[in-house]
């Protein structure tokens, strides 16, 4: 049971390279590279890694990149720097093989009662439009000052992921942008209005999510990232549902132009 899988897969790929990212596969593992000021560059591995440094050295010297990032399942060891994460280091997954019943028995009382407290009010959850997910998104950023990425970005993404909305009084109230890929299921974007948070519309979105996951045959449902310093009230929620929370060692760098990558380390500091 891993996270990310799909930030490795051709969709992700393709995806990059509508950025006007160029990509690059060496032992199968995506190398993705990074605009840098001045002309310079990294490469980067999402949820990944590649073991022929060699091939990487080249591609970096070709492109002007002064460093590799991996996101490893297995901290490496020198000549690996670990950095600050990129992507969540560690998520909550859900294990689909279990029944609907047993997935509800294991969710904390409070999550139990908010989905059915949303059923009674008739929330309705559909497959929909980008249009609306995309403004549930901007309140949300709105309320909770998050920097959003461009709308072409999520344009772009929803181009391989689906949308569900969920509904109050034939209202959009929340919205989730999900991944299906291979077993897993993952929760990528999320947002919701500001009015009748009285509904609690996202247990039964998350929810109804969780049962077309499994009636797809999709074996995990990642939450795709929990931290209670960073996100304690998104973190609070999702471990409402359960399941195992999973943790990678982190994010890590191999310095390709040294004297480059050092400078650029002491500016950040």
């Amino acid at each position: 049971m891993t996270s990310g899988q799909f930030l490795q897969s051709k969709e992700w790929e393709t995806f990059q390279e509508s950025l006007g990212r160029k990509t690059f596969r060496v032992e199968d593992t995506l190398v993705i590279k990074m605009p840098f000021a001045l002309g310079f560059s990294f490469l980067y591995s999402p949820k990944g890694e590649c073991t022929n440094l060699n091939e990487i050295k080249k591609i970096a010297k070709k492109e002007k990149a002064f460093f590799y990032r991996i996101e490893p399942q297995e901290k490496p060891g020198k000549p690996f720097f670990q950095f600050r994460d990129k992507e969540p280091k560690c998520t909550q997954i859900l294990d689909l093989s279990k029944s609907e019943n047993e997935l509800l028995a294991e969710m904390k009382q409070k999550t139990r009662y908010n989905i059915n407290l949303a059923r009674r009010k008739e929330i309705k959850i559909k497959n929909q439009e980008f249009e609306k997910f995309y403004n549930l998104l901007l309140q949300t950023s709105e309320r909770q000052k998050i920097k959003l990425h461009s709308k072409n970005y999520y344009q772009k993404l929803v181009e391989f992921n689906e949308i569900f909305i969920a509904y109050y009084n034939d209202e959009p109230i929340a919205g989730a942008m999900v991944n299906f890929y291979k077993d897993t299921a993952t929760y990528l974007h999320g947002g919701s209005s500001d009015k009748h948070k009285e509904v609690m519309a996202p247990y039964l979105l998350h929810w109804e999510i969780i049962k077309t996951a499994k009636a797809r045959g999709i074996k995990y449902y990642d939450w795709w990232g929990v931290d209670e310093e960073k996100w304690p009230g998104i973190t609070k929620f999702k471990q409402g549902f359960s399941g195992k929370e999973i943790c990678a060692p982190g994010t890590f760098d191999l310095p390709i132009d040294k004297f480059l990558y050092f400078w650029y380390k002491f500016i950040r500091k």
